[in-house]
């Protein structure tokens, strides 16, 4: 039950962060070379692309977690699916973040 509520608020969440991110998203023609990386290296727009990678990957690896339990029935199998899945989001997640902070 926990997954559940845990999944619905992080996709009523992402509202929000996914609406500004498409809105940047779509003016991003209009922007110069340099604003852009000038935006993308200041502290809100490191924060807010680190929250809509952050919360996309969350929702993804719940998603996941879901589909794996539901289609994958041998235990040892499963188990070790889902790490390899948290892993690969989690380590998504911090090349994200290392990324972010290099430009």
């Amino acid at each position: 039950m926990e997954h559940w509520k845990l999944q619905r608020i992080s996709a009523i969440i992402m509202i929000p962060v996914v609406m500004l991110s498409l809105l940047y998203i779509i003016n991003i023609s209009s922007i110069p070379y340099d604003q852009l990386i000038e935006d993308l290296s200041s502290i809100s727009g490191f924060i807010l692309s680190i929250a809509f990678i952050g919360f996309i990957l969350f929702h993804s690896s719940m998603g996941l977690e879901v589909i794996i339990e539901d289609y994958i029935h041998t235990e040892t199998i499963q188990k070790n699916v889902l790490s390899l899945s948290k892993l690969f989001h989690i380590i998504s997640f911090f090349l994200t973040i290392l990324i972010l902070a290099s430009i």
